[in-house]
């Protein structure tokens, strides 16, 4: 999935010859504290309500902020994992997206539309059961856990993985496109991997939904 098939129009960028009492005017009417900023349609960066207030006037343009705002992008071609990879670089609920030939500003990525295509990328809402397991790093194939799952009659939907540098280990969640994980999971204690847990299709439908929802409460707050 790509910044083009998720991007939106409703945030229209501020202009650096807008006032501050017309950006908090702006933030208000659209419930945000986060917007992006262009000079005669050239992509300036993202300026928050906290920058604002750095203002002497507030009938002063946003160009006398003094300041260097973040700059963080992507392209309309880049991957979904660059637009986190932005938001999370320069910690901001908004990635602004610009033409891959020019670079005029295109539209926005919220985080909200962000994690609803991430949910989409990694079969979350496709019905299967979870496995979280730990092999040392020198030990680690993909290979090898596709093979052990596939062996089963089962097929992986989605992996994921975080290396423990510190311990040399990685921890790795595979979502499977099957409820019944016994004997996948006995296959992989045959092999040595460390199961942390596993969870059915309803369980951890009902905890995912309730993250989710605490997760969007947050990102309204």
């Amino acid at each position: 999935m790509i910044a083009s098939e998720i991007i939106s129009n409703h945030l229209k960028p501020l202009n650096y010859t807008d006032t501050g009492e017309m950006a908090l005017l702006a933030m208000h009417e659209l419930n945000v504290n986060q917007m992006p900023v262009v000079n005669n349609g050239v992509y300036v960066g993202i300026i928050s309500l906290e920058e604002i207030t750095l203002l002497k006037h507030l009938n002063d343009p946003l160009l006398e902020i003094h300041t260097s705002l973040k700059r963080p992008y992507v392209h309309e071609s880049s991957h979904l994992f660059d637009v986190m990879k932005a938001a999370l670089e320069y910690n901001v609920r908004i990635v602004p997206v610009l033409t891959d030939n020019d670079d005029v500003y295109a539209g926005v990525i919220s985080a909200e539309s962000c994690l609803k295509a991430f949910s989409e990328l990694n079969s979350i809402v496709d019905e299967g059961g979870i496995i979280e397991l730990t092999v040392p790093l020198k030990d680690f194939s993909l290979t090898e856990i596709v093979r052990i799952i596939e062996s089963n009659g089962v097929y992986p939907l989605a992996c994921y993985t975080n290396i423990d540098q510190l311990n040399a280990k990685v921890n790795i969640t595979i979502k499977t496109n099957s409820n019944e994980l016994s004997a996948i999971i006995a296959t992989f204690e045959r092999y040595n991997y460390e199961i942390n847990g596993f969870y059915h299709e309803d369980e951890y439908r009902e905890d995912m939904k309730d993250r989710y929802d605490a997760l969007m409460r947050f990102i309204n707050i």
